[in-house]
Order: structure tokens, then sequence, then C-alpha cells
């Protein structure tokens, strides 16, 4: 009895060995099979997607569009763009701009522009850069090669949150485009380098604001890095920045591009063709130029003065004393004489900067603005930069910058140049002679604005 007592205990006990065994072997199996599903969400795995949500699971009800070019909704700190699907593939130039700065550079300064396109590639949306270095006409088979040599940089993937109407548009949650370290959009390297700019601090970065335009969104963010060398404060080693970016649809139909000839001076965007046939790659120059068309054709040909249909228009900075306003203008507006010699009459103007009532979303960093903007700084200088269109030289704004202590330089050069005039002979200069000075300043460089070098 015994025997059959201590032979019936091992049979159990092996039998409670080989169940667990088995549950071993199951857990196993089924860590094996979840160990193949990636967590980078590639491969075949089984993961779900983000879904794409009814529209109103999105945007609720009370949040109403900025309508144009995209349909632009704000949802707390979110921003989305309804972008049509007939905006797929169209060329926008992107400028960003320093727009308020602790001591980084003066706001209002240009830092970077590029030709971008929106693409759909499965469930996202892309934004992609688009060069025009190497260039052939897209009918010709060799475009394939220029093509494949010059592959478009992904900027972005956004995913689709939702479709709009009769699924014409699509909806994209744009935020970190604004508020993460997208290079497009945040500070250039130099000057990332000079302070040591480093990390992004995303909770302290944000969206301003983001409106729409009938050919445009402007974007306003503060960006917020860590920074070793921090110029305001180095104690802080932080620094925040606000900018401002413009996406602007370039004309559908380029303008018709002027080949550069090097016996007379311009500024020139180049691009190498491919696509001619002269047994070689051939570099084709382009002077960059402002879009003049006149209202009356047929009189322009008569050899008539005619207004343009739209006149080179630039806007006074807000932040310009009032009385040296008048002189920039005087300084501009004198170009006017030789706009007349080439047929055109009040070709140039020079507006004041609208108040409130008069625009109230009126912005100098607005690309669709030119503006003589006015730095708090005491370089003794001003510059006359312009953006152009790479695919023919259009150019399509610019923004003076006039810094204050230019009229310090202007001094120094007329005293010690013009002792024949007795107004130069006391320091500081009355406002009539400073502000002729001004004026011609402005004129040499709104020189530069219409496409000449020194």
């Amino acid at each position: 009895m015994k025997t059959e007592k201590v032979r019936s205990a091992v049979k159990q006990s092996l039998t409670h060995l080989l169940m667990i065994i088995a549950m071993v072997v199951c857990v196993s199996a089924t860590l094996a099979q979840e160990a193949k599903v990636p967590m980078n969400g590639f491969g075949s795995s089984t993961a779900k997607k983000p879904s794409i949500k009814p529209w109103s699971e999105v945007i609720p009800a009370e949040v109403k569009a900025d309508s144009g070019v995209f349909n632009v909704y704000r949802v707390e700190e979110k921003i989305f763009y309804e972008i049509p699907k007939n905006m797929y593939r169209k060329e926008f130039l992107l400028v960003s701009r320093i727009s308020k700065t602790p001591q980084i550079g003066y706001g209002g300064e240009q830092v970077g522009s590029a030709v971008v396109v929106w693409e759909r590639k499965f469930d996202k949306i892309l934004l992609r850069t688009k060069s025009f270095v190497n260039i052939a006409a897209d009918t010709l088979p060799i475009a394939k090669a220029v093509q494949s040599s010059n592959f478009e940089e992904v900027i972005a993937a956004l995913p689709i949150q939702a479709y709009g109407v009769d699924s014409a548009s699509v909806l994209v949650e744009v935020t970190t485009l604004y508020s993460t370290d997208v290079g497009l959009f945040t500070p250039p390297k130099g000057q990332r380098d000079q302070y040591r700019i480093t990390s992004l601090s995303s909770d302290r970065s944000f969206i301003e604001y983001a409106r729409s335009f009938p050919t445009n969104v402007e974007v306003e963010n503060v960006l917020t890095f860590a920074a070793d060398a921090a110029p305001q404060n180095p104690n802080t080693r932080t620094v925040s920045i606000s900018m401002h970016h413009s996406m602007v649809l370039l004309p559908e139909k380029p303008m018709k591009p002027r080949l550069s000839d090097w016996r007379v001076g311009f500024f020139q965007v180049s691009s190498t063709d491919y696509g001619l046939d002269n047994q070689k790659a051939e570099q084709r120059t382009f002077i960059t130029r402002w879009r003049l068309e006149p209202k009356d054709t047929a009189a322009y040909f008569r050899g008539e003065l005619t207004e343009p249909i739209k006149p080179i228009t630039y806007y006074i900075d807000p932040a310009t004393p009032l009385k040296w306003r008048p002189w920039l203008k005087k300084g501009i507006e004198t170009w006017n004489g030789a706009f007349e010699k080439a047929g055109f009459k009040n070709a140039v103007r020079v507006l004041d900067p609208p108040d409130s009532t008069q625009d109230p979303e009126f912005c100098p960093e607005d690309a669709r603005y030119s503006v003589i903007r006015y730095f708090s700084s005491n370089i003794e200088n001003a510059y006359g930069p312009h953006v152009a269109d790479p695919r023919s030289g259009e150019i399509l704004e610019s923004d003076i910058g006039w810094f204050h202590n230019v009229m310090n330089l202007q001094t120094g050069w007329y005293f010690t140049q013009a002792i024949a005039d007795p107004r130069s002979h006391k320091v500081p200069f009355p406002d009539s002679l400073m502000g002729e000075l001004i004026a011609t300043v402005a004129a040499h460089e709104f020189g530069h604005t219409i496409g000449f070098p020194h």
C-alpha cells in the first residue's frame, strides 16, 4: 500500500510539472509573437493606425474658418490647415523672419526662404522643398534624370485628420511645424552656433496666431531654446525668439525672364539647364527685376506714359520717427523719373503704414508688403535686399533695412566732404539737411531692391 501511495504521489507531481511546462511554452510563444510587432510602426504590423475622423470630432462647430488659400482653424493651442486637393504640388515661397528678438539681429530681418510644395502620400500630407538649381523642360526625357538627381527633401509628414466637404480637401494639424525644431522654421545655423543654441523647449514654445489670405498664410510663433551663450541675459541660458513665416503662392505663370548680360550690372538667379541642344549643360542666368506691366498696352507701345497694373509699393515701418518719413518717401519716389524714361508713370510709391481702422491685419513681416524697416541699432548702415522667384527672377517683395545710426555715418561723411556748405560746419545738422541725406541713402538702397548692385 505504501508503494502505491508513493507511485500515486510521483504521478501527480509529474502531471503538475507537465502542466507548468505547457504554460511556460504558451507564454513564451505569445511573447515571441508580440515581439514580431515592431515598435516603430513599420513592417507587417497589425498595430492600429491613427484613424481619419469625422470633421466634427476634430473641429468643433463653434470654431470658424479663417478663409484664404488654405482655410485655417485654431482649436485652443492647435492649428489646422484645410488644404484643397487642387493645391497639391502648387509652388509656394516660404519666407521666414525674426519678428521680435533678444538682441539676435533685429526684428523684421529675413533669416531664410525656400520654395515648398504640399503632397499627399498614403494617409499623410508631406511638406517638401523644391530646388531650381538644375532644370530641364518637363517635356524632355532628360527631365527624369534631373528630377532623380534633385530629390525633394521631406520637411514634415502630417497625418490627415479629416476630410472636407465631398473630400475635396484634407485637414492636417500643423502645430508641430511651428512649435518644434523644424529646420526651415527656426533660426539659421550661424546664429545657433554663435549663441550655442541647442535643444528647443516645446512647453515654452507656442503659436501666437495663424491667418489666411487669398494667396498666402501668415504665422507668428514664439520659440524657446536652451542657449549656453544667451545674448540678453547669459544667466538664464535661455533664448526666446518670435518668428514670422509667410507661405506665399507663387504665380501660376512665371514672369517672362530676362537673360543676364555681364556688361550690365544686375543681381541674378541662376540654374543649370540640361535641356538645351548645346551638347553641354548651360548655366542660365536671369536678372532679378520687378514685374511692371502697363495698364494700357496700346498706349505704352505708342510711346505714351502709362501707369503699371501693379506699381512698386513700399510701406514705411510704423516704428519710423515721424519727422524722417517724408524724406524716406522723397528719396525712393525720385526713381519715378527713371521709370518715366522706360514708359511708366507713378511706377514707384511709398505709403504711410495703415492704422488699425484702415487695415487691422497689416503686419510689416507679411510677405505681401515691402517695408522700409527701422531698426533700433547703433550700426551705421542701411541695406536693400529683395526676395525673387527662382524660376524667373521676378522680385516679389523687399524690405529695406534702416539702422538708426546711419544718420551718424552721414554726419561724418558730409562734415568732411561738404565744407562749401555752411550747414555742415556745425553738428548736429539741422533736420532739413539730415532729411536730404536720409533721402539720398533711401534712393541708394531702393536701387538695390530693384536689382542693381553697386
